[in-house]
């Protein structure tokens, strides 16, 4: 709730060191239940992903043959599950970039977004599976980050941060041993011009 308001949203996004999803859906149900009985209409909170799961199921339960397709947790649903030794493969472009998701019975599910002619794949554990990312390419990562629960994001970009540290320092490290052996043939070709 927004301040001492017994009416106002419950934003399950935002809340701050909160990483659990279905703390943060069930938290959106009672809310809404709560404006429901207080005669309040919408559920206030619209725009977030709880209420985006909420539309999806609504679409699904009506029957209709669309339903929304905005984050990867409604696209999961929406795909079938795979028999022994399948794979049920979906691809979406969202905001312009290709996004391929494939449920595997063996591996799980995987996430693959965008890749560029070079790739350089890291791979992510999120609680909608492992996620496939090109670091030569977070473009398109970038354009596609609103697919994500807030906690798989943080996942996401901390796992980017984590190794965009590691190959820095491996690179200062080569740079350190690369200028110790100019700095060692500098010497030795000084003391041979001595000699």
């Amino acid at each position: 709730m927004i301040g001492n308001n017994p009416f106002g949203a419950f934003y399950p996004a935002y809340v701050a060191n909160n990483g659990n999803t279905a703390q943060q859906i069930k938290k959106y149900s009672e809310m809404t239940a709560f404006r429901k009985q207080a005669g309040l209409k919408g559920d206030g909170a619209e725009g977030t992903f709880a209420s985006a799961m909420k539309k999806a199921d609504e679409f699904q339960a009506s029957g209709e043959s669309c339903g929304a397709t905005d984050s990867i947790g409604i696209i999961l649903r929406q795909m079938k599950e795979p028999a022994a030794g399948e794979r049920v493969d979906k691809v979406v472009f969202h905001n312009g970039v290709c996004v391929q998701v494939t449920k595997d019975f063996r591996t799980g599910t995987s996430i693959t977004i965008g890749g560029s002619n070079k790739p350089d794949w890291i791979h992510v554990k999120t609680s909608v599976g492992t996620v496939n990312i090109d670091m030569n390419d977070l473009d398109s990562l970038m354009k596609c980050l609103d697919m994500f629960s807030p906690e798989d994001l943080n996942a996401i970009l901390r796992e980017i941060t984590k190794v965009r540290q590691a190959r820095d320092a491996g690179q200062e490290i080569e740079n350190t041993e690369d200028d110790l052996i100019q700095l060692a043939e500098g010497k030795k070709e000084t003391e041979d011009d001595k000699d």
